[in-house]
């Protein structure tokens, strides 16, 4: 069971995503996260600057694009699938495009990579992100090019709109801000251009929806919101896996 997780920056996608696994887990279900990217934690006392952080992020990046590149026919969906995407959604900044993780081999179409067919894979950063992202990064946040890129990606099993109050959206990013690296920062978006993708993930939602796509909305902006969310969400996965 394929469940992905979309929403704004700072909102707590990472954060719920940990938890609803702890969650599962203890009730006996096999379930993992993929996809995880924790901000703000790259930094050590021998490397402040980041700069270890930033090489392997670069090299990570090269190896990844030469796997693709070197395997044409064994990646030739996702290939045409991120021609496609990129194509429609170019983004302005080679940079913040590396943030966008599903682009490189991720095979959410392939699901026997993830192991037994009763495992619940938890994406803290999937296609549907990738969509959210990447309009924000291109400028290109048009209805009807949102819906032809909906079309195109894999579906999800049950698709999470994350989302807090844009004031703790905002706060959030500065706290953020304060605790990565310089070179981190390099490679995210300010909190302005965050907090812009706010229109976008709403809009890509009314599609998921009026596409009826099983969607889900939880608030993340206290501990009480996270409870409620964890168990909402549970009953959810445990009623569509009966």
């Amino acid at each position: 069971m394929i469940v992905e997780l979309f929403g704004p920056a700072g909102s707590g996608k990472t954060t719920f995503a940990h938890a609803l696994q702890r969650r599962l887990q203890a009730q006996g279900h096999v379930a993992k996260v993929v996809l995880s990217y924790q901000p703000g934690v790259h930094s050590t006392p021998f490397d402040p600057g980041g700069l270890w952080y930033a090489f392997q992020r670069v090299v990570r990046a090269i190896l990844r694009t030469a796997a693709f590149a070197f395997r044409p026919l064994n990646n030739a969906d996702e290939l045409r699938l991120t021609v496609k995407l990129v194509r429609i959604l170019t983004p302005r900044n080679p940079i913040l495009a590396d943030k966008v993780q599903p682009l490189h081999p991720c095979p959410i179409s392939g699901l026997a990579v993830f192991g037994r067919r009763s495992e619940i894979v938890i994406f803290d950063q999937g296609f549907i992100q990738a969509v959210c992202s990447l309009s924000l990064f291109s400028g290109v946040a048009d209805t009807a090019s949102l819906a032809t890129v909906l079309d195109l990606i894999p579906t999800s099993d049950l698709a999470i709109s994350v989302d807090a109050a844009e004031p703790l959206l905002s706060k959030r990013l500065k706290d953020r801000l304060f605790h990565q690296s310089y070179m981190e920062r390099l490679f995210e978006a300010d909190s302005k251009t965050n907090l812009q993708s706010i229109p976008i993930i709403r809009r890509v939602k009314g599609l998921l929806l009026g596409k009826e796509r099983s969607t889900l909305s939880i608030d993340m902006s206290d501990e009480r919101s996270l409870q409620e969310a964890i168990f909402r969400v549970e009953r959810e996965i445990v009623e569509m896996r009966s």
